[in-house]
């Protein structure tokens, strides 16, 4: 296609000979502006010469003058519409420009005349992706490698496409053909790693990422991508370096800021996550997890306010955001819009980062009408605490007249199977009963249109067994010094562990002698179990608590609950026992904002760390106060 054929009005072979040579020449050298009047000139001496529009083609487009260029390719398959190279160069720049039907119908052309065009068979691939022709795709890259097998970029379109259907050991598959035919190609190393990144193969997506660096500096999507990675392995200040790494080489890149934002976020520097995900969304107003991410965070230093702005601009650019719906409903609960909140709630099944188990219950969901002597199964779905603080609506779900059937953890049910109304309650992964209507307990609220003024609120809605009082009343011995029950970590995988458990050194000012501290954990992690046992003034009964219904009696047999946010805490609140709650700044919803009683347990009194101090409070201060009020409560 170099060749300039004398066809057409007659003119000087030489001068045209010349011109044709030079515009090759500077095209070839990327003088470009030079090389576009050159081809200009040969068309004046030739203006029915495909091979000119077509080089005036090409050139335009190294120019970056899309439309143009479209029109002297459109031109020069005009002049030889039989030539499927014109055709598929026709049908790459309508790629270009987003004309996809039109390109279409060029490639369509282009292969009825070569039908063993590969390169024309992965383009049309691409083309069939851009029209949602997901199937038709694939068969197209699948008739490209059929027609040349060693083709590595149709075998890299494919892995794209297999990834993106979620048939990831077919798209793993395909990027080793790829890297196999391919070995330099760094885009099969970084699409490989978001590949195991995604399948939590985080090592493995690391040694790609570093593979696609190692053969491109300056690649920033590697370097944003590797970040990813390293946040998730919880190395935060290698994952920051990438971003900056990815923001230095295109300062124009609202994903890198935004999960830089996500970083910053997890390490509890609140301003500087907003101004990475104010840069995000300056650099791309239509970003909606931009949009709900910086939300989180307002949210967490309590400016509900603006969160709920945030949130309804992410779901106006994405109606079906799962996560944004769920965080909304979170931020409205927390600011005490109960009302507002619960049906948002509704959406953690469809927020994938909760990873909710969906039970598929073929049998309608309740939604608070009369059972008329139906069976209704409710069940337990999050945490052990969540199913203690709901289950205070069984007695309310009784009254609606139908056979109450209840689902929970295995060590709730010997505590949990205590309400009148209750007909059977059954451990997690028996055999059910058959039922009518289904329930999970965590939408008892929203079926009975639960507000503030309207939380089924008793002084205690369960009761220690007696026996187990008893028992643990003779093991325990004589009450010399008032007794309080201690809870200072939660469940070590819970996504807010970091904030809302205390590590056990900060607790030295808080026990002394002078009480008789009872730990109400079952579990105590390796790194604080020695010291745990060997402090003065607090017993360990890890081994010998069984169930919540041990861990009931120890707080019946307690003068005080000293609890962070576990289920514990619910367990003292439920019981009515006297409950002192102490919360991290970005406390959980139920906790609702700055109050120091909770309208869901009137016997807790709740000790904040101050939003003041940022996501990553103090301890400290919310001990100290602790400490003061345990020696003045019990002078």
């Amino acid at each position: 296609m170099h060749t300039l054929e004398a066809t057409g009005p007659a003119s000087s072979p030489e001068i045209l000979a010349d011109l044709w040579t030079r515009a090759l020449e500077r095209h070839k050298s990327g003088a470009l502006d030079e090389a576009l009047a050159l081809y200009r000139a040969c068309l004046e001496h030739r203006p029915d010469s495909a091979e000119a529009y077509y080089m005036l083609g090409l050139c335009q487009i190294q120019s970056r003058h899309s439309i143009e260029a479209e029109a002297a390719l459109a031109q020069a398959a005009r002049l030889k519409p039989a030539d499927p190279l014109l055709q598929r160069s026709h049908g790459n720049i309508l790629k270009v420009l987003g004309r996809y039907d039109e390109a279409l119908r060029c490639y369509d052309v282009a292969l009825a005349l070569k039908p063993d065009y590969a390169e024309t068979h992965r383009s049309r691939g691409q083309v069939l992706k851009s029209l949602g022709r997901i199937e038709a795709a694939l068969a197209a890259y699948d008739a490209a490698l059929a027609v040349r097998p060693d083709y590595p970029e149709a075998h890299l379109s494919r892995a794209n496409l297999l990834a993106e259907l979620g048939r990831s050991d077919a798209a793993l598959e395909a990027y080793e053909r790829t890297l196999a035919l391919d070995p330099l190609c760094v885009e099969a190393y970084n699409n490989r790693g978001v590949l195991f990144n995604g399948q939590g193969r985080y090592r493995e997506a690391i040694f790609s990422f570093c593979k696609a660096i190692s053969l491109r500096k300056n690649y920033p999507e590697a370097f944003n991508n590797r970040g990813i990675t390293l946040k998730s392995l919880g190395k935060y200040e290698a994952a920051l370096q990438d971003y900056n790494n990815a923001l230095s080489l295109r300062p124009d890149y609202p994903e890198a800021f935004n999960n830089q934002g996500n970083v910053f976020k997890e390490v509890q520097r609140a301003e500087e996550a907003l101004a990475s995900y104010d840069q995000a969304i300056a650099l791309r107003p239509d970003y909606p997890e931009a949009y709900n991410n910086r939300a989180v965070v307002l949210a967490d230093l309590h400016r509900g306010e603006e969160a709920l702005r945030d949130y309804d601009q992410a779901i106006a650019l994405r109606p079906d955001y799962a996560e944004a719906h769920f965080n909304r409903a979170l931020c409205l609960l927390q600011l005490g819009r109960l009302a507002e909140g619960w049906p948002g709630y509704e959406w953690r099944w469809r927020n994938a980062n909760l990873r909710m188990p969906s039970r598929s219950f073929p049998e309608p969901l309740w939604r608070g009408e009369a059972l008329a002597g139906q069976t209704l199964l409710l069940y337990g779905e999050q945490g052990l605490g969540d199913a203690i603080q709901l289950c205070r609506y069984i007695p309310l779900v009784a009254a609606r007249g139908g056979r109450v059937v209840l689902e929970v953890d295995r060590t709730l049910v010997g505590l949990l199977g205590q309400f009148d109304g209750l007909d059977q309650v059954v451990a997690r992964g028996e055999p059910l009963p058959a039922f009518d209507f289904q329930c999970p307990l965590m939408s008892l609220p929203l079926a009975f249109g639960t507000t503030l003024d309207t939380i089924p609120t008793a002084p205690a809605y369960l009761t220690a067994d007696p026996a187990r009082v008893e028992r643990w009343r003779t093991r325990l011995g004589p009450a010399t010094r008032p007794r309080i029950g201690l809870v200072w970590s939660g469940n070590s995988h819970h996504r807010n562990d970091s904030c809302r458990s205390l590590p056990f050194a900060a607790l030295t000012d808080l026990i002394s002698e002078r009480f008789d501290f009872l730990c109400l954990q079952k579990e105590i992690r390796d790194s604080e179990i020695v010291r745990a046992a060997e402090r003065p003034g607090l017993r360990l009964f890890c081994d010998e608590i069984v169930d919540f219904a041990d861990t009931a009696a120890l707080c019946e047999l307690a003068d005080l609950v000293i609890s962070v946010d576990t289920s514990v805490a619910h367990l003292a609140g439920a019981l009515g026992r006297p409950l002192w709650l102490v919360l991290p700044a970005n406390s959980d919803w139920r906790w609702l904002l700055d109050r120091p009683d909770s309208p869901w347990y009137p016997s807790a009194r709740l000790y904040r760390q101050s939003v003041a101090e940022g996501l990553k409070g103090e301890w400290g201060p919310v001990l100290a106060s602790l400490a003061r009020e345990m020696e003045a409560h019990f002078a």
